[in-house]
């Protein structure tokens, strides 16, 4: 039998990039947040924020993922907001 412990897991690349989009998307919220707080205007920032990733996403990934993305993330906050 054979011990197992000895072995050092190695994150896939799966698991690193999740991770490192993970802090992108924390860090970039929490810039867009600030601004918004110090610029007393969330709409206007929310608004640049989205055209931002609207016109970037629907280039990079199509039209179709880009608006499935948005979806995803309204229904998201209608669930947060449901907890």
């Amino acid at each position: 039998m054979s011990d197992n412990r000895k072995i050092i897991p190695f994150p896939d690349r799966l698991t690193i990039k999740k991770a490192k989009y993970i802090k992108i998307r924390d860090e970039i919220e929490k810039i867009l947040f600030s601004y918004a707080v110090n610029e007393n205007d969330l709409w206007a920032v929310s608004l640049a924020a989205g055209r931002f990733s609207a016109m970037n996403l629907e280039k990079i990934e199509g039209e179709e993922k880009a608006l499935k993305f948005f979806e995803n993330c309204i229904n998201t906050q209608k669930m947060n907001l449901k907890s």
